[in-house]
Parts: structure tokens; C-alpha cells; sequence
């Protein structure tokens, strides 16, 4: 099925590039009329987190949404999901409607792990954010894996491939000086070596958890050091943009390839938390024990 992502930008290519709304004007005998007719041909393509390529998402995992729209907004989509550390996938294909004021409903009944909801999709000028609402976990998914929580998708450059990846590796090595920095960094590397065996780049482009895609148990944290726990906590806000105060969360998180600073405290509104996020926020701000 991860090859239907590549169909549907082979197709694409020969659509207008761009993202653009258009305005029309229909002439009559009396006066001119003018009339906005919406064009979202443009964002045809392959959209992902960060922008990755196709193969970068396929190696090292992430979300991809591969579309085709035509007749300025009629939408045909294939959502795809990789976990990096389980190359566990999710999707959901055939997703099809049409477009309208920048914003596009489409309700699933499985993403391939029996979980169901709506895809709420807004379209932005250089960016697609997918919202999952009204999630709902199949009772024997005991993975918890699945298609929910928000992603904020950029336009990838397929034909540049190689270079997307090389960026990828050069930002890491780029933001190595603040992973330097951060005074608990050490522990962090042992514990993803020695107890999660984790030894690649994943740890620099993933988060230690997915709270935004499921709930978590306290059992799951058993055994978890403090250090790492008050970490998954602050994931749920770096996710988020959120701009931290403590020079060492600053410092952590700008190590990490896929945080993005953009929201100072002040401005920052916990209604971005969706309903995942928000429990495990309650459960993990009462195990945070790390000073």
C-alpha cells in the first residue's frame, strides 16, 4: 500500500504547482459579475512532517499524506503513518470529497488498527494540518498505535530526495551544540542505549512517546526513570511549539530535529492539547517527581 503514496505523485506532477486561489469573473449582457472560485490544485502532491521525501518517511518512519485534487477541489487522498521504532504503519486510503473555505471533512471507520474518526484537514498557505477528531481506539488494539492527534504536514520535494535526507543528517549535526548543552543529555543517551537499545538517529527525530496518539497507563511508566518521565511530560507542550523557560528543556528539545520553537509561554493555550494529550498530561504530571 506505500506504493499508492507514489501513484498519486506521479499523477499529481501534472497538475499546477503552487498553492493558489483563484478568482473568476463571468461576464453578462447587464454587468460583471465577480465570483471566488477556489483552486487547490496546487497543493497536489506529497505532504509530510518536516518535508520529508517518501523515502525518508519509509527509513526513519513519520506521516505522509499523499494527494490528488482536481477540478479546483475535489480531493483524493491516501493518509499513511510509520512508527520509526516498530515500523508499525497505519493509513487510510480512498479518502475523497471536496474542498471547501479551506477546510475538508472525512470520517474513517479503520486505520488499519480498527480505530475510527474524522479527519478535519485545514489548508494553509504553505502548510496542510490534519486534526483527528472524535477518536476512537479499538478495545484490542493493545499497541495503541494508530491515526489520531494533530500533524502539521509541509509540501515535500520528491525529486530531491537525496537532499532531504542529507538536510535531515546536517540539522542533526547542527543541533548537536544544544544537545551539549543540556546538562542531562548524557543520562538520556544511556537510557535509550541501554534500556530501549536504541542506537541510531532515531532518538534525535522521534519522541521518547507518542501522548498525542494514546493514551498511557501507569503501569507503563513502571520502572521509568524520573529524568524520562518529566520529559514525556514536556514532549506534550514541545510538540506544540511551546518555548521553554528552563535553559535545559531549551537546550533538549532544540536538539531534537522535530521541534520547532514558535509559541513563548505567554501565548501558549492548552486547547491545543487534544483529548490524549490532556490525559496523559494529568497522568504524567502526577508521576513527575524530577527536580
Amino acid at each position: 500500500m506505500k506504493n499508492k503514496a507514489l501513484i498519486i505523485i506521479v499523477c499529481s506532477c501534472l497538475l499546477l504547482c503552487g498553492c493558489a486561489k483563484t478568482i473568476t469573473r463571468k461576464s453578462t449582457d447587464i454587468e460583471t459579475v465577480q465570483t471566488e472560485a477556489e483552486n487547490y490544485e496546487g497543493y497536489s502532491g506529497l505532504w509530510s512532517e518536516n518535508g520529508l521525501s517518501h523515502n525518508a518517511v519509509i527509513s526513519n518512519g513519520g506521516v505522509e499524506f499523499s494527494i490528488e485534487i482536481t477540478d479546483k477541489n475535489n480531493l483524493n487522498g491516501y493518509l499513511f503513518t510509520q512508527q520509526g521504532t516498530s515500523d508499525r504503519i497505519a493509513e487510510i486510503d480512498n479518502i475523497t470529497g471536496k474542498i471547501d473555505n479551506d477546510e475538508f471533512n472525512y470520517e474513517y471507520n479503520d486505520d488499519g488498527w480498527g480505530g475510527s474518526g474524522i479527519l478535519h484537514i485545514t489548508f494553509r498557505d504553505d502548510t496542510i494540518q490534519i486534526e483527528v477528531q472524535n477518536y476512537k481506539m479499538r478495545d484490542t488494539n493493545l499497541s495503541g498505535y494508530g491515526i489520531s492527534g494533530v500533524y502539521q504536514l509541509k509540501q515535500s520535494k520528491e525529486n530531491e530526495t537525496e537532499k532531504s535526507e542529507s538536510d535531515m543528517l546536517k540539522e542533526i549535526e547542527e543541533r548537536k551544540q544544544y544537545r551539549e548543552k543540556c546538562s542531562f543529555y548524557s543520562e538520556v543517551e544511556e537510557y535509550l542505549e541501554n534500556v530501549r537499545e536504541v542506537t541510531d538517529i532515531s532518538s534525535l527525530v522521534e519522541p521518547l512517546y507518542y501522548t498525542d496518539m494514546k493514551i498511557y497507563q501507569k503501569q507503563d511508566f513502571d520502572q521509568v526513570p524520573p529524568l524520562i518521565i518529566h520529559l514525556a511530560k514536556n514532549e506534550i507542550y514541545a510538540r506544540h511549539g511551546y518555548i521553554f523557560k528552563s535553559e535545559d528543556l531549551n537546550n533538549y528539545f532544540k536538539g531534537q530535529i522535530w521541534y520547532e520553537p514558535s509559541v513563548s509561554p505567554e501565548n501558549f493555550k492548552d486547547s491545543l492539547f487534544n483529548k490524549n494529550e490532556q490525559e496523559n498530561l494529568k497522568l504524567l504530571s502526577g508521576l513527575d517527581t524530577y527536580k
